[in-house]
């Protein structure tokens, strides 16, 4: 096989991968945690379904930005409500509420987020889809409100189209003070894994969501301000506004 020629070599693209080995091996190891560890946290002994790194990311989004409005989709078991109302405790700030949105409610975040001594934190328990425009309407109510900023982690359903939507329907209420976390971009490599076995996750996932957004949508940029290193599942998907929607 001979040689590339000087002008076949000087015509192709230089591509380098900058710290090709701390990347292979934070993939590596960001899937054995997601698959491993994931939904074995708790928060004040109640089940959520982060990372621990990305528990400290979402404690220091929280902490900087200090939102009069928190608004997440994914109730589940009330973990992640609970835990955002245990940081607008911890930071003083007793006028600032959560929304949560789930398309059912379970029998264990119902109880709790009824019966916990910070339960008045939670504003709204919205059962439906997090695109029901009654649930739109409840949400933006709620923005209006707001003496602040807000923050919206969107953590339901990770299917590109949905998250799109989702993106596209919550992102007016976010201003520049405020941000835009989408959980879960790490699916787009952990498909095929046993915590995300649908060949579908390959193309349609929550990071091709933001792609598909971010290409749309100039008024939003991805920022890593928060981001600190270690294992995480959404490193990549904290969105902040940059211009007018």
């Amino acid at each position: 096989m001979s040689e590339p020629s000087c002008a076949t070599t000087l015509e192709d693209d230089r591509y380098e991968i900058p710290n090709y080995l701390v990347a292979d091996l934070t993939k590596l190891l960001t899937k054995v945690a997601a698959n491993e560890g994931w939904y074995r946290q708790s928060w004040l002994g109640v089940p959520i379904w982060q990372l621990p790194d990305d528990l400290m990311l979402l404690q220091r989004i929280v902490t900087a930005i200090r939102p009069a409005l928190i608004v997440e989709t994914g109730t589940k078991y009330g973990g992640s409500a609970l835990f955002f109302a245990s940081l607008l405790e911890l930071l003083d700030l007793p006028e600032s509420r959560v929304i949560t949105v789930d398309i059912c409610e379970t029998e264990e975040a119902r109880t709790l987020l009824a019966n916990h001594r910070l339960a008045g934190y939670v504003q709204h328990r919205l059962v439906g889809s997090s695109l029901d425009p009654e649930v739109l309407a409840c949400v933006s109510a709620s923005v209006a409100a707001a003496a602040g900023p807000v923050l919206v982690f969107l953590d339901d359903w990770h299917g590109g189209e949905h998250v799109l939507a989702e993106l596209q329907a919550f992102a007016p209420f976010v201003d520049s003070d405020g941000l835009l976390v989408v959980a879960d971009t790490s699916f787009a490599d952990l498909a095929g894994t046993p915590v995300a076995p649908f060949r579908s996750l390959l193309h349609s996932n929550p990071r091709t969501a933001i792609d598909t957004f971010l290409n749309a949508s100039p008024a939003f940029e991805r920022t890593t301000d928060f981001v600190v290193g270690g294992l995480s599942n959404f490193a990549d998907g904290v969105l902040r506004r940059c211009g007018p929607v």
